[in-house]
């Protein structure tokens, strides 16, 4: 497979195509847009190469409107693995020497020229003719290239044979492409060998790049991870959390990264984990000094999303009870919903009476009575009557009291009383009237 040129073929499948925004190694159908030259070297078609290079096309432009001086026609043709267009560029005269320019993408990677392109593809006939043209045959790229060419081909034990030749010299755009295979392929062997060659790029792209990685495609394993932390490399909190890898996240946080919100993102690793339901993650998050109240888009709401959890969760507090001990707020509202609500709903005996321990009488006295007792009353199959009572109980023990009775939810509680003598008892103590039957 070949690197960076999506611009000019067609995508790679979704995985590897973004991954490496790669381009196709076979003669797919090119866009509309691509230019003669480009649609000649990726078909390897010798014929109309010539006859485009005879009616004065660029030899060594691609055309291209999107980075043109990136490549020239002759690296693009030895990168793609096109023997025959290769040949009719260098018997035309195509500048051998040119070398792909600084720029913020790791593919192509700086310094490469047309002969490294060739090391990489094994275009071995290309290669010495580039040689005998003038390109250099000690250039640093050819390392990068062999290297490169053992990751795509996955023979970890040949990645860290020239890892450990090339340690710090092995260009950091060709360490995060052989990265890139690894995770693509969930190999981690791969990565391991890879890794033995120094880090990825350290700028704010590289790390970028990284969290793209781990969160698109699904390579968040334990051991990728460990792979990755042993290497050196401190991944994303996010997509960590969001796996729920406790051990893995411990780790990371050990190693300095920080759990509270990173400018730009629109969800911390703690809305993550909380979001996902990995309690022990949670724990951790908030131990290393997260913020239980944000800051972050749309906070305050983390104790909604715990509070929303009791359902699937069966009632079970602990993820509510971390956020409250860590100082969330009660009053967190969202499109009508509040934690007090959810948890009734959530049939959480315990977290009704927790958050009510923490509001205020002017708080409790404000909340609308008949709704929560509604909503403990139907709060789905997974909550037995029993336990709804007790949801009753820790609503009538914090003061919450039944008020307004016209419409739906009081229709519910009237006719819940008159199924249920225990339900009855507990709405009568809250101030449920019962109207008289005839």
């Amino acid at each position: 497979m070949s690197p960076c040129s999506a611009r000019r073929a067609t995508f790679l499948s979704v995985l590897l195509g973004l991954l490496m925004c790669g381009r196709t190694a076979q003669a797919t159908s090119p866009r509309p847009h691509t230019p003669p030259v480009m649609r000649a070297i990726l078909d390897d078609d010798a014929v109309a190469l010539r006859a485009l290079l005879a009616k004065g096309a660029s030899i060594n432009s691609t055309d291209e409107m999107i980075h043109p001086r990136v490549h020239s026609p002759l690296m693009v043709a030895c990168e793609e693995g096109k023997e025959k267009a290769a040949n009719v560029l260098l018997d035309a005269g195509a500048d051998p020497l040119l070398i792909v320019p600084r720029h913020q993408r790791y593919w192509p990677p700086p310094g490469w020229s047309a002969v490294c392109f060739a090391r990489f593809k094994g275009l071995k006939r290309i290669e010495k003719r580039l040689v005998d043209a003038g390109a250099s045959a000690r250039t640093a790229c050819l390392l990068d290239a062999d290297f490169l060419a053992a990751a795509v081909a996955r023979k970890p034990p040949l990645v860290e044979r020239l890892a450990r030749q090339g340690r710090g010299a092995i260009s950091p755009s060709v360490i995060q492409y052989a990265m890139g295979q690894a995770l693509a392929h969930k190999d981690v062997a791969l990565m391991r060998a890879v890794l033995v060659a120094g880090g990825p790029d350290p700028s704010r792209e590289g790390a970028a790049l990284l969290h793209r990685w781990l969160s698109d495609f699904d390579a968040v394993s334990p051991a990728m991870v460990d792979a990755l932390l042993e290497g050196g490399v401190r991944p994303p909190l996010q997509p960590l959390a969001q796996a729920g890898l406790s051990a893995q996240v411990a780790r990371a946080l050990e190693m300095g990264a920080s759990p509270r919100t990173q400018s730009g993102e629109l969800n911390s690793s703690l809305q993550l984990a909380v979001r996902k339901g990995h309690a022990e993650v949670v724990r951790l998050l908030l131990k290393a000094g997260a913020d239980p109240n944000g800051p972050g888009f749309g906070s305050p709401v983390l104790l909604l999303e715990a509070a929303r959890r009791l359902r699937e969760d069966k009632g079970d507090p602990t993820m509510m009870k971390l956020l409250l001990e860590a100082g969330a707020r009660v009053d967190a509202r969202l499109y009508n919903s509040s934690p007090l609500n959810l948890a009734a709903d959530g049939c959480s005996a315990e977290v009704v009476s927790l958050l009510l321990g923490k509001m205020s009488r002017e708080a409790i006295a404000e909340e609308p009575g008949t709704y929560l007792y509604a909503q403990a009353l139907r709060s789905g199959d997974f909550c037995t009557e029993a336990k709804a009572v007790q949801v009753l109980q820790a609503l009538v023990a914090g003061g919450v009291r039944v008020r307004e009775q016209r419409g739906m939810h009081g229709d519910i509680l009237v006719t819940r009383a008159r199924e249920s003598r225990a339900i009855k008892t507990e709405l009568l103590k809250a101030g449920l009237q019962l109207p008289e039957t005839p």
